[in-house]
């Protein structure tokens, strides 16, 4: 039963801020990296009614060390899921190291994510964790299934159709259950507002919003542009995720866009793989075809080779890895320039537990390759993470505010989403195509019911005070450049925006360390 009541909305586009006024923020020393410092500020729950309480907003910043501070800048580090404090705790000094010591570096924690309110749960721990998703994977389940370019393998997927409809909809379920009204309010939109009164309260009522927004952080960069015009002071999108896209389309419908890129990284990986004399996967006469060919050797053996079981053991059993997860460790290794160094070890590691299963190069515990999905990971988590389940993950908050912002679905189907995949998987990319069921949140959110209570179905048309910079590398596995274009075309941002293209792989142009301004 569709819980219509869940349903609510108010169509935003209107930047008029709520009268709440600014407040001072008081920080703190913030453990346990010296040098960091953190507040907490309390927003409404909803903004367009203040009587429905206040929630916490964790922040965190590098502060400026001159006399006079020179400027400041928020960062989003993507998601929706990442932890903005944990960003600045791990990355914030390096950043102002580039940007001056002059400057402000703070982000914040946006709603439902770490300290943030409001709370959002789902899982108990990791045995919760792994008992939930576990239908999906094992023999004969839709983890199994190879590259989808043989009918036995679309077979196999059609006929998982009930089993995914069943883990999906008690995803829906559940999180209504444990979470309730609260789901309403961790929208896009809302987090805007926030980031607004944030600057309001910090920097001065009407000050522009400096803001660098990474993969998902595009989408909360382009609303600003749209729901705060007059706001827009020194903003990045980079890596983009479509925002005009994510507000106005159901995101089954343009999933393929995520991977329109990944193929081209991948070829450029091997170029320089071939090209090196320490690159683990080449020898001496290797051409990036012939490596291409390697890989889909050693792909196609983890798919024979696969025994049924669920993907959680030593690394020393890699050769029985299904295809889908030793599939995403390599999606998984393109997305910073530094961990693409790791695809020819892996990829070595891998071939060689195959040819001899004695191996031990590789040691550790590996999750269900569900536990690292890109649209809830942040940039410098950029490979999967042994032994533990992030908080993100736990609380599913990335499911709440993705499918919560998308426009009502009521028309497709889980038998539509598998359809599309296997078209993507045989027209568009023939070895990453197939991950859509078990590592996007696309196939999964035509059975959400909660939709935030203010959301962004509208034309991008307004244009900002200033300009933006819009940026893209050319092999980002997952934000593809042709978003970043489309976005700074003239019938978007047009001329108040200016797109910068970093010839290299990656997922966005923060991932390569040499980008940060100087």
């Amino acid at each position: 039963m569709r819980l219509s009541t869940f349903g609510l909305v108010i169509f935003s586009g209107l930047g008029s801020s709520r009268a709440l006024a600014p407040v001072s923020v008081t920080w703190s020393e913030c453990p346990p990296i010296t040098g960091i410092e953190c507040a907490t500020v309390q927003v409404p729950l909803d903004w367009a009614d203040e009587s429905k309480g206040m929630i916490p907003i964790a922040l965190a910043r590098v502060a400026a060390t001159t006399p006079q501070r020179e400027g400041y800048m928020f960062f989003n580090p993507g998601g929706p899921g990442g932890s903005g404090v944990e960003f600045i705790q791990y990355s914030g000094q390096e950043i102002q190291a580039h940007f001056g010591a002059g400057w402000d570096i703070i982000s914040w924690d946006p709603r439902g994510v770490g300290g943030s309110g409001p709370n959002i749960t789902f899982f108990s721990g990791e045995s919760d964790y792994d008992a939930f998703w576990n239908p999906l994977f094992g023999g004969g389940h839709v983890g199994a299934h190879g590259n989808l370019t043989q009918q036995s393998d679309v077979d196999l997927l059609m006929t998982q159709v009930s089993t995914y409809d069943g883990v999906v909809q008690s995803l829906n379920q559940r999180m209504i259950e444990r979470n309730g009204e609260s789901l309403k309010h961790v929208g896009t939109c809302a987090v805007v507002r926030d980031l607004v009164y944030l600057v309001d309260s910090l920097y001065g009522q009407g000050t522009d919003v400096n803001f660098w927004g990474i993969s998902y952080g595009t989408v909360i960069a382009g609303y600003l542009t749209q729901m705060f015009p007059d706001r827009v002071g020194r903003v990045i999108l980079d890596g983009v995720l479509d925002p005009e896209k994510y507000g106005n389309n159901i995101p089954m419908k343009w999933m393929e866009t995520d991977i329109y890129d990944i193929d081209f990284a991948l070829k450029s990986w091997t170029e320089a793989c071939a090209g090196s004399n320490k690159c683990a996967l080449s020898t001496r006469n290797d051409t990036s075809s012939s490596l291409l060919t390697k890989i889909d050797t050693i792909l196609n053996t983890a798919y024979e080779r696969y025994d049924g079981s669920i993907p959680v053991f030593n690394l020393s059993g890699i050769f029985t890895w299904p295809y889908d997860t030793a599939t995403y460790a390599i999606q998984s290794s393109m997305y910073s320039t530094m961990a693409s160094d790791d695809i020819g070890p892996l990829l070595a590691a891998i071939g060689q537990h195959q040819s001899n299963s004695n191996s031990t190069l590789l040691s550790g515990k590996v999750e269900p390759a569900y536990m690292t999905l890109p649209m809830g990971r942040s940039p410098y988590s950029v490979m999967p993470i042994y032994d533990t389940i992030p908080p993100d993950a736990l609380s599913n908050i990335a499911f709440a505010v993705f499918c919560g912002d998308a426009i009502d679905d009521g028309s497709t189907t889980t038998e539509d989403a598998f359809k599309e995949t296997v078209r993507i998987s045989q027209s568009v990319s023939r070895i990453f195509g197939s991950l859509f069921p078990i590592n996007s949140l696309r196939p999964m959110c035509h059975k959400w019911t909660p939709r935030a209570v203010e959301r962004l179905p509208q034309k991008f048309n307004k244009q900002p005070k200033n300009v933006v910079l819009v940026m893209s590398t050319m092999g980002d596995p997952i934000t593809p450049y042709y978003s970043a274009r489309r976005l700074a075309s003239s019938n978007m941002l047009g001329s108040k925006a200016r797109l910068v293209r970093l010839n290299s792989i990656g997922h966005s142009t923060f991932s390569n360390t040499n980008v940060l301004p100087h």
